[in-house]
């Protein structure tokens, strides 16, 4: 069902452009050889869209979504050409430990650009919810124990438009290595660490306590663990869950027809994770840019979670392709031949897909040092690939970033404070029910054809 949701979404002319990949014809096609990535499925509905997309280019990209930690592992072993993670190797993870690095060289390339969302399913009488508000603290309190119905007086204080049931919260975390989880803890570790310390105490982890790809559960407080992004998504979709609530990237509420919280962000207003509010957000991440550092290219959040413009997401963030930089083991220069396409491809032309998709473009910087990144693969072929004739939707020809640059203002009913909006932008009657049955990011131009 997921992949045939994806692919009514996108469309036929979703796929145009791809001549500007490479030359096409039955010799060009013969001359590549299959490659295989794993990992990620907090980014694999972009991943598996592009390896669709490039099969009539003559490319065979498998990818199996199996989770950041997995993903990087098998990378590492040999098992596969890439890997694709939202977390770099030699991580402390505070489940004790760090995950090594492999002995042959590699470098991290960003991929795409997106939001962890909060997929909730919720509703008052017979009436979905979906315009539900959350700040980072509900969110840390929800997800370690500390709130527990929804009829909250904490929750009712983001939420003045709404009567909430005193319904069971039922949080749904990752059971598997996720770089999902990962990212998520450690927004909470930075934002929120007395709350976050105390719940990783309750569960025998040592603190302060900082990310963990491995979400810890505490017996007794109505936690739930399903399997990859699919598992947590289709899990709070089950008409049986009504009370769940998840961390998980946007497409997939997307792909299930969910609302999402809008979340707090540091000017005070409520904001989904829209592609403009995740390109404004990440305006504000800093970037290890020291090309000798085994770090190069991975990113600094702060800035994010902290950043001041009304219009930002604060859960935004990147995912990274691991790549091999040098011949070994199975994979070989013809290999590399297909990598270094496929990488061209979905770094410049793929990014057109991504708003539809649920997520946001990459910013011409990132696609710059992406390309730098590509020609570090051996065998690529980096002939007249370059920024120049990337046909990326997120700048202009002077290098501005168009997507921040365009996004909307927030409403003012969606101000900290104020009666929260409904569907159409206007507040809602204190005390009613839910909105009137859209998505939260109605009217943004990125999902039309994915609203009720």
């Amino acid at each position: 069902m997921h992949a045939r949701r994806v692919s009514r979404v996108l469309g036929a002319a979703l796929v145009t452009g791809l001549a500007l990949l490479v030359a096409t014809g039955p010799a060009q096609a013969a001359t590549y050889v299959p490659i295989s990535g794993a990992g990620s499925t907090w980014s694999s509905n972009a991943v598996t869209q592009w390896a669709a997309n490039v099969r009539q280019s003559g490319m065979t990209v498998n990818f199996q979504a199996n989770g950041s930690s997995e993903g990087r592992k098998l990378f590492r072993q040999g098992v596969t050409d890439f890997g694709v993670s939202e977390i770099p190797y030699n991580q402390q993870d505070s489940r004790g430990g760090s995950d090594p690095a492999p002995n042959f060289g590699y470098a991290y390339m960003p991929i795409v650009a997106g939001g962890t969302s909060f997929m909730y399913n919720l509703r008052i009488g017979a009436k979905r919810v979906d315009n539900l508000r959350l700040s980072g603290e509900t969110i840390a309190k929800i997800f370690t124990g500390a709130i527990r119905t929804w009829s909250d007086p904490v929750i009712k204080a983001d939420n003045p438009g709404l009567t909430l049931p005193a319904r069971k919260i039922i949080p749904v975390v990752r059971s598997d290595g996720s770089g999902t989880s990962a990212q998520f803890t450690l927004w909470m570790s930075k934002q929120h660490p007395a709350i976050w310390d105390a719940y990783c105490r309750k569960a025998g982890r040592s603190t302060p306590c900082g990310l963990t790809s491995y979400y810890p559960l505490v017996r007794g407080l109505g936690f739930t663990a399903q399997n990859g992004s699919v598992g947590v998504a289709g899990y709070v979709a089950s008409p049986t869950a009504e009370g769940a609530i998840t961390y998980v990237e946007y497409s997939y509420a997307l792909n299930q027809r969910f609302p999402v919280a809008k979340v707090l962000n540091r000017a005070n207003y409520y904001v989904p994770p829209t592609p403009q509010a995740v390109a404004v957000a990440l305006t504000g991440a800093r970037i290890n840019t020291d090309k000798t550092s085994p770090l190069y290219l991975t990113q600094i959040l702060d800035g994010v979670y902290n950043n001041s413009d009304k219009r930002a997401y604060p859960l935004s963030s990147y995912s990274y392709m691991v790549l091999p930089t040098q011949s070994q083991g199975r994979f070989t220069a013809q290999k590399g031949k297909t990598l270094g396409d496929f990488s061209y491809y979905f770094l410049c032309e793929g990014q057109q897909l991504a708003p539809r998709l649920g997520y946001s473009p990459l910013p011409i910087n990132l696609v710059r040092a992406g390309l730098d990144q590509v020609k570090r693969i051996p065998g690529a072929d980096t002939a007249k690939k370059d920024i120049a004739s990337c046909n990326n939707p997120t700048f202009s020809k002077n290098g501005e970033n168009t997507l921040a640059k365009t996004a909307p203002q927030p409403s003012a009913c969606d101000r900290k404070g104020s009666t929260q909006c409904s569907a159409n932008g206007a507040p809602v009657k204190a005390g009613s029910g839910s909105g009137s049955g859209a998505y939260p990011n109605r009217g943004a131009s990125c999902c039309p054809s994915q609203r009720k």
